[in-house]
C-alpha cells in the first residue's frame, strides 16, 4: 500500500509542473500578442505640422503667413520632440534694400517688430511663438521704409478643409505598407510632417524621415484626403 502512494505522488507533482509552466508559456503567449497588436498613435510622431495659410496682395507686396507648430530645435533625424506653436510671416516687396516692420493684434495683444530680409528667397520674414491654428483673417500693418499701408490677410481654409489629423489618418488607410515597414512591436521608427500649401487650392504635404535620413513624400487633396502623388529620396 506504501508504495502504492508513493508511486502515484510524483505523478501529480508532475501534472501540476505542468499545467503552472504551461499557464506561464500561454500568458507570455497572450501578452506578446497583445503587444503585437497595440495600437500606434502616428500623429504622436509628428514633428511639424502647418495647419493654416493666411493670404493677402496690395499692388507690388504680398504677405504670406504659415501657422502651426515645430520642434526646437528641429532636426531631421526621424526622432519626433516636442514641439512649439510658430507663426511665420513673409513678405514680398519691390526690393529688400528698406526697413520693413511688421505688426498685427490679436485680441487685446499686439504683436510683430522689424522683419528680416532673406537675400535668397528675396523676401522679408518675421515669425514668433504664437497658437492661432484656427485664426480666419489678420490685419497686418506694415511699414515699409516711409510707406504705411495695411494688408488684410485672410485664410485659405473651408468648411471641407480637413485637420492635420484627419490628413494623416487618410494616408495611413492609403499607404498602410509604407507605414508598417516602419512599425513593430517596439513602436513607429520614423517622424513626419504634416504642411497645408496653397497653389491655387490648399493640398496637404505629408513627409516621413526614418532614422537613416530617407524620406517619403505624399501630396494629398485637402478637403479629400485622396493621394495625388509620391516619391521617395
Amino acid at each position: 500500500m506504501n508504495f502504492f502512494l508513493t508511486d502515484v505522488k510524483p505523478s501529480r507533482r508532475l501534472k501540476k509542473t505542468f499545467v503552472f509552466f504551461f499557464l506561464i508559456a500561454l500568458l507570455s503567449l497572450f501578452s506578446f500578442f497583445v503587444s503585437c497588436k497595440k495600437k500606434i498613435d502616428y500623429f504622436s510622431h509628428v514633428s511639424e505640422i502647418r495647419s493654416n495659410i493666411l493670404l493677402a496682395e496690395a499692388e507690388d507686396f504680398s504677405l504670406r503667413i504659415f501657422i502651426g507648430e515645430r520642434e526646437v530645435p528641429y532636426a531631421a533625424d526621424g526622432v519626433a520632440r516636442e514641439t512649439s506653436p510658430r507663426f511665420d510671416a513673409y513678405l514680398v516687396a519691390p526690393n529688400g534694400t528698406k526697413t520693413c516692420e511688421f505688426h498685427f493684434k490679436i485680441g487685446n495683444e499686439t504683436y510683430g517688430g522689424e522683419m528680416s530680409y532673406d537675400n535668397v528667397k528675396g523676401e522679408y520674414y518675421y515669425f514668433c511663438t504664437l497658437s492661432v491654428p484656427q485664426l480666419k483673417s489678420v490685419s497686418c500693418e506694415i511699414l515699409y521704409g516711409e510707406e504705411q499701408f495695411v494688408l488684410d490677410a485672410t485664410s485659405v481654409l473651408t468648411e471641407k478643409t480637413l485637420s492635420p489629423r484627419d490628413a494623416l489618418s487618410h494616408l495611413l488607410t492609403t499607404e498602410k505598407e509604407s507605414f508598417s515597414a516602419l512599425t513593430d512591436k517596439y513602436g513607429f521608427a520614423g517622424e513626419i510632417g504634416i504642411r497645408l500649401i496653397y497653389e491655387d487650392n490648399p493640398y496637404y504635404y505629408v513627409g516621413v524621415i526614418d532614422r537613416k535620413g530617407n524620406v517619403s513624400a505624399f501630396l494629398l487633396n485637402a478637403e479629400t484626403g485622396k493621394l495625388l502623388a509620391k516619391r521617395q529620396s
